[in-house]
């Protein structure tokens, strides 16, 4: 069963208030991009590291002894659980915003802005 993105950013808004997390009234805007960019900078540097390659280190599946993730797709998984965080405590429906976005991206020339790769 595929969860929307709005049951994620719920749950996730869940999860963070039962771990402190929520509310933070001291936590500005700024903070919660300059957040979102550390996940990216972490997930640049698993690449460094190991490249795509998943390294999470023990195999075991049982819940109590479970691995912290490690790897590129875990930090991803780190920026979209914020990112579902802020969208949802600010009010944003991000699978409407993306609708939107991509229609309007549809529209755009070719390497619309003349840049390069």
């Amino acid at each position: 069963m595929t969860k929307s993105l709005a049951e994620m950013g719920a749950e996730v808004v869940e999860w963070c208030k039962t771990k402190g997390w929520e509310p933070d009234s001291e936590r500005t805007f700024g903070d919660e991009c300059a957040l979102m960019h550390s996940e990216i900078s972490e997930a640049l540097e698993a690449y460094r590291d190991w490249g795509f390659d998943d390294v999470t280190l023990s195999p075991d599946e049982s819940p109590e002894n479970l691995s912290k993730p490690e790897g590129v797709g875990s930090e991803f998984a780190d920026l979209l659980i914020r990112l579902l965080h802020y969208s949802t405590t600010h009010g944003f429906d991000l699978e409407a915003e993306y609708e939107r976005k991509m229609a309007y991206n549809h529209t755009r020339a070719y390497r619309h802005g003349g840049r390069k790769l």
